[in-house]
């Protein structure tokens, strides 16, 4: 495996989360709300200007879909994982697109919590139909 600088591998990290970023249809934006970081933080990532933290990168990679080797390695086998079988995630409307990115990037608990408040909501409005 070739060696690489620091520069080349952040270099490198960077055009990665610019590319997979567009693949999955998503504005720096829309990541910087997800991650709750100003959308320059998010730039400086895309340009190689800094590096997220670990926990951050965490987040970005659960947002893509991917794990850690898809972002750091050398090779480009970047498989888009973000897919309803039902609904293609381009179909969906931007808030229902945040909905299911910001999901992905909860922690179990958090999770729960969620899906346990849809479940109270729809239920609540299926009494009132």
């Amino acid at each position: 495996m070739p060696k690489f600088s620091n520069k080349e591998l952040k270099l490198t990290m960077a055009q990665r989360l610019k590319k997979y970023r567009a693949a999955c249809g998503l504005t720096q934006q829309q990541i910087a709300d997800i991650l709750n970081i100003n959308r320059t933080t998010y730039t400086k990532y895309e340009t190689g200007i800094s590096e997220p933290s670990h926990d951050l990168l965490k987040k970005i990679i659960s947002i893509f879909g991917v794990d850690y080797n898809t972002i750091l390695s050398d090779e480009d086998n970047f498989v888009r994982n973000v897919y309803d079988s039902k609904l293609p995630v381009y179909n969906l409307s931007k808030n229902e697109n945040m909905l299911i990115t910001g999901f992905r990037t909860l922690g179990e608990d958090g999770k729960k919590e969620l899906l346990k408040n849809m479940t109270d909501l729809l239920a609540k409005m299926n009494k009132n139909l």
